[in-house]
């Protein structure tokens, strides 16, 4: 029997993968269009500090 929480986790993936027909190189775009939304929204001295050890872009 698969885990609920993995198969949840599978569906998840295989659907941005399919939102981006499956696509490497949209899918990293929109990830990272989504990280850069989320750090602009939320920024904190943990966040700042993981950022100041390594380059995130």
């Amino acid at each position: 029997m698969i885990d609920e929480t993995l198969q949840e986790l599978w569906s998840v993936k295989d659907n941005l993968a399919k939102e981006h027909a499956y696509d490497l190189d949209s899918l990293v775009d929109y990830l990272k269009k989504k990280y850069n939304l989320e750090r602009e929204t939320i920024q904190t001295p943990v966040l700042s500090s993981i950022e100041s050890k390594f380059e995130i872009t």
